[in-house]
């Protein structure tokens, strides 16, 4: 994670750490380096936003048209709750994969914290020297935007960029800036990295039970004992070895479930190997990351992602375009948005997963979608010819709700008996 109190200082830091890291890609643009997953945070962006200065079209729409989409019923939602986790607006449309440049920026969320609003936009791709400025601009301009029209102070602008990179022939023109990578909990943001799933989740836990802040939810009518929740803005998860230790031993669910959880709401594992062309919703399903990743009745151009991303990756291992949108417009006004937002895959130094949340239930459900996410990463490593992998997970909001915080201490601080106590139960 790199935080920096302005965009230009940022944009050479994260250069610089690219060009540290290293791994050479050929492109149809010419020889790139690749750095590993990044979080980037500017404290203070500056304004200097031209509309549509990136020049980016794709199937003939622009960033700005796709935003404006969902920019109002989000200022609205904001003026209603402003503690709410369900702004978040997609960029990315299915259909994107029929075209020949897809957007890089894919999802911008939106989240009070701290007396102001902070933006935070993933990218499945970004040239760190040719595109920082205008992309980056885009999004401190929507931030700017909904923050004066909802009546909040614009706060921090942070990317999330799946595979960051610079091309060979531009490393003698860029200007180096000396960066100190911030492992752990930070105001802006976390980033922990793990051996394993396992004691990933239990830094996770650790993390917001200790430094979380408390807030309102909106399941507070609907589910007591979730009224409020101690909450992590911005929690990146790096995990090492995701094949080893993979479960921990107080985690809320069985292997069991979380292969079935996989194969069935995630996946839609019985077709992994085929497009799907008809509907796989279930009697009573409104929607699973399934049915948005391969065949969604409401789309205007049907795709299956997942088998099209596929069959990229079977055709070249290091492209840059392998992302999957689980979000859609229509999701802005719902009272129950999917809290995945969407997923990368890439290669650097391996192959990797990057799945993105807007909002994770750290107690109830991080540890199950972890293991379900991992295991699709796995797959398509196998399916690629990858011995090994990476997985990331990124929540804007991880949150232990009322109801779960003293089964989290139990986990954190396990009680040790003493020695009478021993004694009396012999």
């Amino acid at each position: 994670m790199l935080i920096a109190k302005d965009p230009e200082k940022l944009q050479k830091m994260l250069i610089s750490k690219i060009i540290n890291e290293n791994w050479k890609f050929s492109s149809k643009y010419g020889t790139e380096l690749r750095g590993r997953p990044q979080l980037v945070i500017s404290e203070n962006p500056a304004s200097d936003f031209e509309p549509d200065s990136s020049g980016w079209k794709a199937c003939g729409e622009t960033y700005s048209e796709r935003v404006e989409e969902c920019i109002s019923d989000a200022i609205e939602k904001l003026k209603k709750v402003p503690y709410t986790r369900r702004v978040s607006i997609p960029v990315w449309r299915p259909k994107d994969h029929l075209c020949d440049t897809p957007p890089a920026i894919t999802e911008i969320s939106l989240l009070y914290a701290d007396d102001r609003l902070h933006a935070t936009a993933f990218f499945r791709s970004l040239d760190a020297v040719n595109y920082f400025t205008p992309n980056f601009s885009f999004v401190s301009h929507v931030l700017e935007e909904v923050s004066r029209n909802a009546g909040f102070e614009a706060g921090s602008v942070a990317m999330l960029i799946s595979i960051p990179h610079i091309y060979e022939r531009d490393v003698d023109r860029v200007s180096k800036e000396q960066y100190t990578e911030i492992l752990g909990f930070h105001k802006l943001g976390t980033h922990i990295v793990e051996d394993y799933l396992s004691s990933a989740w239990h830094s996770a836990l650790e993390t917001i039970y200790y430094h979380g802040d408390s807030k309102r939810t909106e399941w507070g009518e609907l589910f007591e004992g979730q009224e409020e929740s101690k909450y992590i803005h911005r929690m990146f998860i790096e995990v090492k070895d995701p094949e080893e230790n993979q479960i921990h031993d107080k985690a809320p669910f069985t292997k069991k479930y979380g292969v079935e959880y996989a194969h069935d709401y995630v996946i839609h594992a019985g077709a992994i190997d085929r497009e799907v062309k008809e509907n796989i919703l279930k009697e009573g399903e409104t929607y699973t990351y399934a049915e948005r990743a391969r065949y969604c009745e409401k789309d205007e151009i049907s795709v299956d992602q997942l088998y099209t991303v596929i069959q990229k990756l079977k055709e070249r291992k290091s492209r840059r375009d392998c992302y999957i949108g689980i979000s859609r417009p229509w999701d802005i006004t719902s009272d129950e948005p999917p809290c995945l937002r969407g997923y990368q895959f890439g290669v650097n130094e391996t192959f990797f997963g990057l799945f993105y949340m807007r909002s994770n239930d750290a107690y109830g459900a991080m540890h199950a979608n972890m293991f379900a996410f991992n295991l699709l990463t796995r797959y398509l490593a196998e399916m690629c010819g990858f011995s090994t992998h990476r997985y990331y997970h990124f929540a804007l909001d991880a949150h232990i709700y009322g109801e779960f915080v003293e089964s989290v201490r139990e986990i954190l601080e396990p009680e040790t008996p003493g020695y009478i106590d021993m004694i009396e139960k012999r």
